[in-house]
């Protein structure tokens, strides 16, 4: 179903869109096309777990996120029904775009921080709007217009791609004293697009620890794709979980922060790095094994050789690509290099 928003029109850190060609080239030759069921335990954005679904050779996805707007987004992307409410979803959105915005939890605590005024208040109406919606949609479509809100969300963000603080410099005139200069779209009004659903294999999709969710799964092909540095996700994008979940927790220090313990992963600590990625190889159930992980890691690749090669002989895939320092402002392009690990189980 053709729409104006895909699952990759979104800034998220680690995103795999631009290694897509490289990833799904070494998978297709490893598994000669036959994904069978395939398990994305960490599937972030869902951008690998979409594309695979569409490949003759997947027979179904299995696709898991720890953050709950992670999971509402899956759901929207690798869920559509056969029959979509195109009709319907378009005037929702419609009328979304035209509601009255508010003066609530998001222009109180987000307001000319995150957001400018306006926008910060019209995302307080329109995800008010959505929740009274709730109980005339069905789960689907509620995750459709969640998906759609946050996704405007992301993109009127006055942030360099993530939520661990904002810009400062959030109004016109900025010079050229200014680091990071601000997104134009952080300035324009908030707008609630259609997103691009595509026919493909059918699909689980999950919001638990991944460590725990592997005694429950049995798949073809496994992806590994998890968090490589200390930066937690739940500091990255707390402002979306924050939306996403609208329970509208008390929020702290100059970056506006609620409790996100009970979210944070043993992948971002160095010293539980390993042990977390040992546990879960040791219980996984699966022909094919792949592994992404940049070279800029907590965890050395030959920790990784290591912890794989219980399993069999590892191959390893390479491919580099640029990034900027930080993700935004001055900082200057360097080259970091993706591996991509394969164990044939």
């Amino acid at each position: 179903m053709p729409g104006s928003l895909t699952i990759s029109n979104r800034k998220y850190l680690g995103a795999k869109y631009r290694l897509l060609d490289f990833l799904l080239d070494a998978m297709r030759k490893q598994t000669d096309g036959k994904f069978g069921v395939f398990f994305d335990p960490f599937s972030g954005t869902g951008v690998v777990a979409e594309t695979v679904r569409r490949e003759k050779g997947c027979d179904h996805v299995i696709a898991n996120d720890l953050l709950y707007s992670n999971y509402v987004t899956n759901c929207c992307f690798l869920q559509p029904p056969k029959s979509v409410p195109l009709k319907r979803l378009k005037e929702i959105l419609s009328e979304l775009n035209h509601t009255e915005a508010l003066w609530g939890y998001v222009f109180q605590n987000y307001g000319n921080l995150y957001f400018t005024w306006d926008n910060a208040a019209a995302i307080d109406g329109v995800r008010e709007e959505i929740k009274k919606l709730k109980p005339s949609l069905d789960d689907w479509e509620y995750k459709v217009l969640l998906t759609s809100l946050l996704y405007a969300v992301d993109r009127a963000a006055n942030t360099c791609g993530q939520y661990d603080a904002f810009l400062k410099n959030i109004h016109r005139g900025g010079n050229d004293s200014v680091q990071h200069l601000v997104d134009e779209n952080v300035l324009k009004p908030l707008k609630l697009k259609l997103p691009t659903l595509y026919d493909g294999a059918s699909a689980n999709v999950y919001c638990e620890d991944a460590n725990s969710l592997i005694n429950q799964i049995e798949c073809d092909t496994v992806y590994l794709d998890p968090p490589y540095n200390s930066r937690q996700y739940c500091d990255l994008y707390h402002v979306l979980e924050n939306i996403a979940q609208w329970n509208k927790p008390e929020l702290k220090g100059k970056t506006r922060k609620f409790d996100r313990d009970y979210i944070k992963s043993d992948y971002c600590r160095r010293h539980r790095a390993a042990h977390a990625l040992e546990d879960l190889v040791s219980r996984l159930h699966c022909r094919h094994l792949f592994l992404s992980y940049s070279d800029e890691g907590l965890l050395t690749s030959d920790t990784i050789k290591k912890i794989l090669g219980r399993l069999g002989k590892v191959t390893i895939f390479e491919q580099e690509y640029p990034v900027f320092g930080n993700g935004a402002g001055r900082a200057r392009k360097r080259h970091v290099t993706e591996r991509l690990y394969y164990v044939n189980c």
